[in-house]
């Protein structure tokens, strides 16, 4: 997995990895990814070019070779900061976007209302295990 961070955020992207290498696993899957972190503007003329939309967003997905399930997850710490607001933790936020972003590389969506409802509960158990810790036992299995 890449990371490019093209923001003066900074991230421990070992723990980004190995997140990524989980929710892989966990979905029983293989492939590579990158993920990168671009600013509100950056994120904003990419969701207008290939979404059609006229706004910052969180995170944007793209599936470069589906066979591999190859893609780049798109992320703007701004706008992450922004959406978490005071009372939720940036960096819980961050990994949300994360997972987010590589469930639509492995082929989710939350277009109709079933595949949301899957989708969300996908995000919530892997970011609850995140929280709960699961990089130290996950970690010593390795």
């Amino acid at each position: 997995m890449e990371i490019n961070n093209l923001t003066s955020f900074s991230f421990d992207e070992d723990k980004l990895r190995k997140i990524a290498e989980f929710v892989f696993r966990k979905e029983e899957q293989q492939g590579k990814i990158s993920i990168v972190f671009v600013g509100l503007e950056e994120i904003k003329e990419l969701n207008r070019i290939y979404r059609g939309k006229d706004y910052s967003t969180d995170v944007l997905s793209f599936i470069l070779d589906e066979r591999d399930f190859r893609g780049e997850v798109i992320i703007s710490p701004e706008k992450v900061k922004e959406n978490a607001g005071k009372d939720t933790d940036f960096s819980k936020e961050i990994l949300r976007a994360m997972i987010h972003g590589i469930l639509h590389i492995l082929g989710y969506d939350h277009i109709r209302r079933e595949e949301e409802k899957e989708m969300k509960e996908k995000e919530r158990l892997y970011l609850s295990l995140v929280e709960n810790n699961f990089l130290k036992s996950y970690n010593k299995k390795q």
